[in-house]
């Protein structure tokens, strides 16, 4: 059985989609795959603020035109790239297995949040991890960083930056999560951005034989997790550059999620917590989202 598998280029959405192969493979013995590099629009203009190339869609818009178009027969996203709403047609047919969705701080020495020197310069081109970053540490100085994993890196080793923040499941594919000088970021520092580790397998709603290959990748607590999540970010009203983190956990047959918001603006910040049933990820994601942003307006 032929599978076409799209996906971007870098070697993280490579690592990924190889993974994914790898398990479907498990279960489809005969299965012949081929994978399709899409250029997105964030590839492309790779230097340009995310805030003016169109946000939330800017890595996976032209994936899901190629699906759509038939090019290929999977999309392989990083869930936290992908837009709350699927173009007509397509649907999320699997969450494979989430990686960790911590953020680490890569610096030369492993420094903490705490232990960085005043007025560090740290580098990220992402909103929720600036203003995060400034309610721990107000001194430091954020510098926009853009670029593939590897890159980053070498803009603290060569030291352009004392440090840089990462997705710790991007350096988990990639084999660089023994890399010197990682710091795990706790959450109650950090919380990541929704679906952060976690991989979307996206197909047209008609290939009904080819969601069925799919159906044994699916990690139901991890779905349950991400779907919470992308809720609360629904709820309250943002793409990716809101300044947004949030974690849910099945814990015990339940499910414990946290949020943040800022106002990058007034640097006014709600943290809040909800718990409830899994089976209710969305409506205590919902619940949550919808009193996020109503205590930023308060």
């Amino acid at each position: 059985m032929k599978i076409v598998f799209g996906t971007r280029g870098s070697a993280l959405a490579l690592a990924q989609t190889q993974h994914i192969i790898t398990k479907c493979a498990a279960y489809v013995p005969e299965l012949e795959a081929e994978i399709k590099i899409i250029k997105t629009t964030g590839d492309q203009l790779s230097q340009a603020p995310l805030s003016e190339i169109g946000g939330l869609g800017a890595f996976t818009r032209e994936i899901e035109q190629a699906l759509q178009s038939g090019r290929i027969d999977v999309a392989v996203h990083s869930l936290k790239d992908l837009p709350i709403e699927q173009p007509d047609g397509l649907y999320i047919a699997a969450i494979a297995e989430r990686q960790s969705p911590s953020d680490v701080l890569i610096s030369r020495k492993g420094y903490s949040l705490e232990s960085l020197k005043r007025g560090a310069l740290v580098g990220t081109s992402s909103l929720r991890r600036q203003t995060q970053l400034l309610l721990v540490r107000p001194d430091l100085h954020i510098g926009e960083l853009r670029g593939n994993v590897p890159t980053r890196i070498a803009a603290v080793r060569e030291g352009r930056f004392d440090a840089v923040v990462l997705a710790q499941a991007g350096l988990a594919r990639l084999g660089l999560d023994q890399e010197p000088g990682l710091y795990e970021i706790p959450t109650a520092q950090m919380l990541p951005a929704p679906a952060q580790g976690a991989l979307a397998l996206e197909i047209r709603k008609d290939a009904c034989d080819l969601a069925r290959h799919l159906t044994p990748l699916h990690d139901h607590t991890a779905a349950a997790e991400v779907y919470c999540e992308r809720a609360v970010l629904n709820a309250f009203g943002g793409g990716c550059r809101s300044p947004l983190g949030t974690r849910a956990r099945c814990v015990e047959g339940h499910l414990h999620v946290e949020a943040l918001a800022v106002d990058p603006e007034t640097g006014r910040s709600v943290r809040l917590h909800n718990i409830g049933r899994i089976e209710d990820a969305l409506t205590l994601g919902n619940e949550l989202g919808a009193a996020l942003r109503a205590g930023l307006r308060a």
